[in-house]
């Protein structure tokens, strides 16, 4: 009798679910070829292992969706489980339906919205002739922000649509804030085990084909951020803008630190000084105070400079307000509208509303257990590392404002520009954006429509296929208020386009004449050679605001193909989600 056993992956290994999962049955089908030659026996007599296959699906935005998934991959062979970490544009309605064994992790985008990678999946799953979930096992994990209405929407949609359609709920659907961490640990603590229990076990499993090396996973995260050295600050806009643009680099040091273009960087900002003091005044403290928060003790200072969100308001502090206050129009607002709550929350912080309402008496612990914590601002990565080595540009616009007698300002925006200095180190952590990525295709063309700050990606992009020698042509479409003044990377860009990198430029400066001119109108203007370059296998991207821009963007493409593509408007719906399907169409929007 053979004295060989099956192979057995040590958890310490450096692979992520897929590649354990490929690894593993690479090596017991080589297990079972040496069990023929050893003992002559068939292919058939050398039984293959048993495998419980388990399926995580994910919808992501910004990334942590996908990290949750991938964590999750890998614990899950500490319960016998065999996982695959599958995007949700990367399996069919079909193949979905077959699993056994199916945890969906997704986060909410926008206002209540599907994340973009999701949508496809989730609009095959709606319809009236999607089959039957009824051999399905399934947990649902929502990442959100309490601060959106439509709070974890997207993963609530998930959990219901699933057991609509027959399959078993294993565990009750989990939804986190944006300080998920803990809750997500939690969940995987409590669903793997349980799901490991259910289903069939199976001697086989099909391997996902692991798409050629795999990034190998951060050490830095937003409780163990990277210290990245600020080494350049510069204005971009120019005096008399209406506007106030930086141009921010950071070292890498020493941290073995590797990005993509088309990946975001989070900073941790610093609560602004003279908000900190307002708000400490407010509560006739010092800072001094030591303050238990989250199991430590820390100086009422520090919890509010570094740990909680002292400008936005949360909804907890809101509701609490409303009833301490005793104020009856505030409670009406509160349990009333939401559009009309947010009409009188528009341009007032935390301190703002303390001061309108100071018949409501909070303690300090009481303020601190309202709060949210202090949350990571998501930045587009404005340069491409193999330009730039060791280093990590961002392109941020300040936010400023005067409202209610006070000066408003953006956490971190200003943090950046007003407090943090050159040689001080900045808490950061990156977020690999998988779908937002120069085309792999380097004979591919691009177009690129980033107004404003939603130039960031694209300057990275172009710096990224200069440095490839990518052959594809290149098409910007940028735009702001005023040419004079908000021409940000002019020098660039406009060196970019002498030397070819940059094949066609269009520009939209919508205050430089009496009639407003956006990037939407320059693509309709040159709405016949848009469509073809779509048509030769083009990718278009979008970068910038979401709640008008990106919308206006959309609807003159899905005008441009109907026009250019002799299409009925339900035919250019499907060719722009044929596109996105093909990773052709993405988008990057705040």
């Amino acid at each position: 009798m053979s004295d060989l056993k099956v192979p057995y992956l040590p958890e310490n290994m450096p692979f992520n679910g897929e590649q354990k999962q490929w690894l593993g049955g690479f090596l017991a089908g080589l297990h079972t070829r040496l069990l023929v030659k050893e003992e002559g026996t068939t292919a058939q007599q050398a039984a293959a292992p048993a495998i419980k296959p388990l399926t995580i699906i994910y919808g992501s935005q910004t990334g942590n969706a996908q990290t949750v998934a991938e964590e999750a991959a890998d614990l899950a062979a500490q319960y016998g489980l065999t996982a695959s970490v599958v995007d949700m544009d990367d399996i069919s309605l079909a193949e979905l339906a077959k699993v056994e064994r199916l945890l969906v992790v997704t986060s909410t985008y926008g206002e209540g919205e599907m994340p973009d990678n999701a949508q496809a999946l989730w609009d095959a799953i709606n319809e009236q002739d999607a089959p039957k979930f009824s051999n399905t096992f399934y947990s649902v994990l929502s990442l959100g922000d309490t601060n959106y209405d439509d709070f974890c929407l997207a993963g609530i949609q998930w959990d219901q649509r699933l057991e609509a359609l027959g399959a078993t709920r294993i565990v009750e659907r989990v939804d986190c804030d944006i300080d998920f961490e803990d809750q997500a640990s939690q969940w995987t603590a409590e669903v793997l085990p349980d799901i490991a229990t259910k289903g069939s076990v199976v001697e086989s499993v099909q391997p996902v084909k692991v798409k050629g090396a795999t990034k190998p996973k951060s050490k830095y995260t937003r409780k163990n951020p990277l210290q990245a050295e600020l080494i350049t600050k510069k204005a971009l806009t120019k005096a008399g803008s209406s506007k106030e643009t930086f141009h921010y680099e950071f070292s890498l040091g020493d941290s073995g630190e590797v990005y993509e273009a088309g990946d975001a960087l989070n900073v941790i900002p610093v609560n602004r000084t003279e908000l900190v003091e307002e708000l400490l005044a407010l509560f006739d403290a010092s800072g001094k105070e030591v303050i238990p928060y989250k199991g430590e003790s820390l100086s009422l200072l520090h919890i509010f400079s570094e740990e909680v969100e002292i400008r936005i308001p949360s909804k907890e502090f809101i509701a609490e307000l409303a009833i301490r206050s005793g104020d009856k129009q505030l409670s009406k607002l509160v349990n009333g509208e939401t559009d009309q709550l947010n009409d009188f929350l528009w341009g007032k912080d935390t301190i703002d509303l303390l001061v309108l309402f100071p018949q409501a008496q909070f303690s300090v612990a009481e303020f601190i257990n309202l709060t949210k914590p202090l949350a990571p601002r998501a930045y587009s990565i404005s340069s491409s590392i193999k330009q730039h080595n060791n280093e990590v540009h961002l392109t941020i616009g300040n936010v400023r404002y005067h409202s209610n007698d006070r000066d408003h300002n953006g956490v971190c925006s200003t943090f950046l520009s007003d407090q943090a200095e050159i040689g001080d180190k900045v808490k950061c952590y990156f977020a690999p954006n998988s779908h937002f990525a120069v085309p792999t295709d380097p004979t591919a063309p691009m177009i690129m429509v980033g107004p404003g700050t939603g130039i960031a990606p694209f300057r990275a992009f172009l710096e990224e296929r200069l440095a490839t020698g990518a052959e594809g042509e290149n098409w910007l479409i940028f735009g702001d208020r005023n040419s004079k003044t908000d021409f940000i990377y002019q020098e660039e860009i406009e060196a970019m386009q002498a030397s070819g990198l940059i094949a066609k430029l269009d520009l939209a400066f919508s205050r430089d004449q009496q009639q407003k001119i956006y990037v939407q109108d320059r693509m309709l203007e040159h709405g016949e050679q848009l469509f073809a370059w779509l048509e030769k296998g083009g990718y278009f991207f979008i970068c910038g605001d979401a709640l008008y821009m990106a919308k206006d963007v959309e609807k003159a493409l899905h005008s441009i193909i109907e026009m250019h593509g002799n299409m009925t408007p339900d035919e250019a719906v499907q060719y722009v989600a044929k596109l996105k399907k093909q990773k052709r169409y993405v988008r990057d929007v705040y």
